[in-house]
């Protein structure tokens, strides 16, 4: 009886050394390689659940939503991420209902790393006001300084205006019951069309969620620079995907050689 309880012993305590060997975990991306996500909401709700983002998990690249502005910037800079690696999405509709309004903001929020427009032709937004920004941008010095990011769900409609932008990512997933290879033979697709300008992938922290390794084994394949992963999922506050998913991202990402564990300090 005293053996049983002593094995009991080591093997609860090899369990609690493995657990927090796995919190103490830390990640970053591989040199050379783009780590970036679209956070959940509730994560602006302060600066250090933003700052785990980076200092835990290795985003080096944080997208954030048209529906905030200067004041999120530089709480994201507070929580370590340089303006270089923002990127701003912007909403092209807002620029109908309010010009002056939405111009001010992108002016107030300063330089960054790169301006993300959400599938503008598949929405059918507005050609002249998205060729109108880009010149006032030009003129206020933050482009060419900052990138012109796009996604898109058809690999054709974005081809119609690859060459105002720098960067065009394909926006929709594959089918659970297909264990991402709707998703792979869509990069594959698009890559042949785009070429260089189709270099990053989004991966859904819903979607995506069963098949991180095939994602990031096809992106590695394809000579991906970057992938972004999409966790605005849930859209619920407080709903956002946990630990576990986040592990399972980063790990995907350290076997296919996007990125690798922070040494310990």
């Amino acid at each position: 009886m005293p053996k049983i309880k002593f094995i009991l012993l080591v093997l609860c305590l090899l369990l609690i050394s493995t657990h927090t060997e796995a919190q103490n975990k830390k990640y970053e991306p591989v040199e050379g390689k783009i780590i970036g996500i679209w956070p959940h909401n509730n994560r602006f709700t302060n600066t250090a659940k933003l700052a785990e983002l980076k200092n835990r998990w290795g985003f080096e690249n944080l997208l954030i939503a048209a529906i905030y502005g200067k004041k999120e910037v530089e709480m994201a800079n507070k929580a370590g991420f340089e303006s270089a690696n923002i990127s701003l999405q912007i909403y092209l509709p807002d620029l109908q209902t309010n010009r002056e309004k939405t111009v001010n903001n992108l002016k107030e929020c300063g330089k960054i790393g790169a301006y993300y427009f959400d599938e503008p032709i598949s929405r059918k937004q507005s050609l002249p006001d998205f060729l109108w920004l880009l010149k006032v941008l030009s003129e206020e010095g933050y482009y060419p300084h900052a990138q012109f990011v796009m996604s898109e769900i058809n690999e054709y409609r974005a081809k119609q205006v690859d060459f105002l932008v720098d960067e065009i990512m394909y926006s929709g997933y594959g089918s659970k019951e297909n264990l991402g290879l709707d998703q792979q033979k869509s990069w594959k697709e698009w890559q042949s069309l785009l070429g260089s300008k189709f270099s990053m992938v989004w991966i859904s922290s819903l979607e995506d969620a069963d098949h991180y390794r095939t994602l990031f084994k096809a992106a590695k394949e394809l000579c991906m620079r970057g992938a972004w992963f999409y966790q605005l999922e849930p859209l619920d506050a407080d709903k956002e995907c946990d630990d576990s998913n986040f592990e399972k991202f980063c790990e995907a990402a350290v076997e296919f050689g996007f990125m690798k564990i922070r040494p310990t300090e």
